[in-house]
């Protein structure tokens, strides 16, 4: 759907909307996609946020709730929205301060959510529609709480944007903000389904059974069935680092056979996918 002119997005002849952020600069050479939630409700307007020079942040891309796509800084300039972070690439090359090397995403979303008797609230005391609600615990730790879910609209718009981007770039990681800043941050959250983000970005959906590595310094628990309730398979979680070889998908869970040292399939059960990250 999207092309890229310009290090700018495109639909057909015309440019999508461009609210130009002076939070940013600098040559930047994409090596990595980096997804976000913006932390904020319908109301808001991030991308004129990200248009005054007091916020101090921008995104190449916003993501509004109804799909609506917004760029606010070209593909080849540095954007303000990694902040402190550090991640270690496929080929084993450490890179830190991901501003540098990273093109950013911000999807329009509370992120995670507070009870307040029957409902839910943001971090504004603003009340969250519970049937847009998912409960679960951070991959990388913390309490099990309630975090938004993303649109249909959304995912589909972000994935389109996510393939022009990659294909221009020849970019193959996608990671998120919890990935790089693990502690500081926790977008997107578990209910960003990032195994499927990825297999669709990537055209994986027609391949055969993917490779994944848990990522819980906890470990992750194996169950049954594809729910939380369900009692798990192994007294010990799957530890950090285990690889697995998804199956089935049904909702945030993934049924999985866990692989030993040999690469082979050892037992199998379902998982919950935010805990898995690309092998």
């Amino acid at each position: 759907m999207y092309k890229i002119r310009s290090h700018k997005l495109a639909v057909g002849q015309a440019g999508v909307d461009f609210v130009a952020s002076p939070n940013a600069g600098g040559a930047l050479d994409p090596k990595f996609l980096v997804i976000h939630f913006t932390a904020s409700g319908p109301s808001s307007d991030i991308a004129k946020y990200f248009s005054n020079r007091q916020a101090k942040v921008s995104a190449h891309v916003v993501v509004r709730r109804d799909g609506t796509v917004i760029q606010c800084v070209p593909f080849n300039v540095v954007a303000w929205h990694a902040g402190q972070s550090s991640w270690t690439a496929k080929d084993g090359q450490r890179y830190t301060g991901l501003n540098r090397s990273a093109i950013g995403i911000e999807i329009e979303n509370w992120g995670p959510l507070s009870k307040s008797g029957s409902g839910w609230v943001s971090w504004t005391g603003s009340a969250v529609d519970a049937s847009k609600v998912v409960e679960a615990r951070h991959k990388n730790g913390g309490p099990v709480r309630g975090w938004e879910t993303y649109t249909d609209a959304q995912i589909h718009a972000t994935i389109d944007v996510a393939q022009a981007v990659c294909s221009h770039y020849d970019l193959t990681e996608i990671i998120g903000h919890d990935d790089i800043s693990p502690g500081r941050k926790t977008d997107p959250g578990p209910a960003w389904d990032m195994s499927m983000f990825k297999a669709k970005v990537f055209g994986r959906e027609e391949e055969g059974p993917e490779v994944f590595a848990v990522r819980s310094p906890t470990g992750l628990n194996i169950r049954s069935e594809p729910r939380a309730s369900a009692p798990p398979l192994r007294p010990v979680p799957l530890a950090d680092g285990t690889r697995v070889m998804i199956h089935e998908r049904e909702g945030n869970w993934r049924f999985v056979s866990v692989l030993n040292e040999a690469g082979l399939p050892d037992f199998s059960g379902w998982v919950h996918g935010s805990y898995l990250t690309e092998v």
